[in-house]
């Protein structure tokens, strides 16, 4: 009788030996795991880096993100392409990947370099929940209102409802990048609304003659396109829709992001309201602006500090108070808000605004950081025994 004696450690450390040498073999994997492609990706981060905040200083924030950052190329001089951040850190990201398949020598020793590598990995999985995930808002409340709702800065939708009990039933659709003939469908309340002309910025005038069946909130009668602003929130969109259903209704509406009222659209004994308005995004708690009080420097206008008190309610029930201070935010699961700024009316009335930030991601950041300190920290102590 004959028995087998299998290490199996030792078998899955021969095959993944095995495996790594055909990695290392592979001329696509070489190439790509090149420490030149790395220094090269160092050196247009830098090279962006510094393009973009002189950039911005001409152009505003948003278009330097746009065009150097979010961008995978722009051209400058009006026809040299180059590379924007969002290239560079995908052909960083393939490049220590490619690395630390190929390149890293899996030892005890070698531990704290092995350490440092995963955690500067895992700041792109950071970076990269955090460019998709995050969904930025605001709130602004004078003294005494609350909310549960915020508005987007610069992404706009088209909304209907009705107004019911103590309640409304908006439906919704995302109105960024509309076109002529497109069609929007409200199955909800059986209307479909197509698209006539829409203007992602445009000016409203309440000269010329709307024909009789034209629908407007505000007595606006012309829409005129204007060039996009540097500062997207800037933007106002505009423009007419055709909607139908509910019966033989059969009416255009003109709509303009200006206009505070929605347009009033009336089918048999309903009525619908549509409006053009900033992208609501709901909360999970209600937030109710108590008390908000400014500082100002010595025989100035300029705010020195802001602040606000406010109540929070989760939706679960129970209430307290928090302040919300220009380097103090309010953090409850995944959305933080900060305070941004204020206003004060003809009036002296004062608002708040309170920028409002979901980040789904927001804790990778920080265990990126621990794992690539611990590895470098890991490295020295075991160079120092050495």
């Amino acid at each position: 009788m004959f028995y087998e004696i299998r290490n199996t450690k030792y078998e899955i450390r021969i095959q993944m030996n095995s495996f790594r040498k055909n990695l290392q073999r592979n001329s696509v994997i070489k190439f790509c795991a090149s420490l030149n492609i790395t220094l090269l990706c160092l050196v247009l981060l830098f090279i962006l880096t510094l393009w973009g905040t002189v950039d911005q200083v001409y152009n505003g924030l948003y278009l330097a993100q746009e065009r150097f950052f979010y961008s995978f190329f722009f051209t400058f001089a009006g026809f040299i392409p180059f590379p924007g951040a969002q290239l560079v850190l995908w052909v960083f990201f393939i490049n220590l990947v490619c690395v630390a398949l190929t390149r890293l020598v899996y030892k005890w020793d070698q531990a704290g370099i092995i350490l440092t590598h995963f955690g500067l990995l895992l700041f792109f999985v950071a970076a990269f929940a955090t460019y998709h995930g995050t969904e930025e808002s605001h709130i602004t409340l004078r003294e005494g209102e609350g909310t549960n709702v915020a508005q987007a800065y610069h992404d706009w939708e088209l909304a209907v409802w009705t107004e019911g009990d103590n309640a409304r039933n908006v439906v919704a659709w995302n109105a960024n990048g509309l076109r002529p003939n497109d069609r929007l469908a409200f199955t909800e309340y059986g209307l479909t609304a197509t698209v006539g002309h829409y203007h992602p910025n445009a000016e409203a005038y309440g000269t010329g003659k709307l024909s009789p069946d034209v629908v407007s909130a505000s007595g606006i009668q012309t829409i005129k396109e204007v060039p996009l602003d540097k500062e997207p929130e800037k933007n106002i969109p505009g423009g007419l829709l055709t909607v139908r259903g509910a019966g033989p209704l059969e009416v255009s509406v003109l709509l303009y992001g200006g206009e505070e009222q929605p347009a009033e659209i009336t089918a048999g004994d309903k009525t619908y309201f549509m409006q053009l308005r900033r992208k609501r995004s709901p909360l999970p708690f209600i937030l109710r602006l108590k008390d908000f009080t400014a500082e100002w420097y010595p025989n100035t206008e300029i705010a020195r500090s802001y602040k606000s008190l406010v109540e929070i309610t989760p939706a679960g029930g129970g209430s307290r108070e928090v302040l919300i201070s220009m380097n103090k935010p309010f953090r409850y699961k995944n959305f933080t808000v900060y305070q941004s700024s204020y206003s004060v009316d003809r009036f002296g009335r004062e608002s708040s605004t309170l920028a409002v930030v979901k980040n789904a991601g927001r804790l990778l950041p920080y265990f990126a950081s621990f794992i690539t300190f611990g590895g470098l920290a890991l490295h020295f102590l075991l160079m120092a025994f050495k």
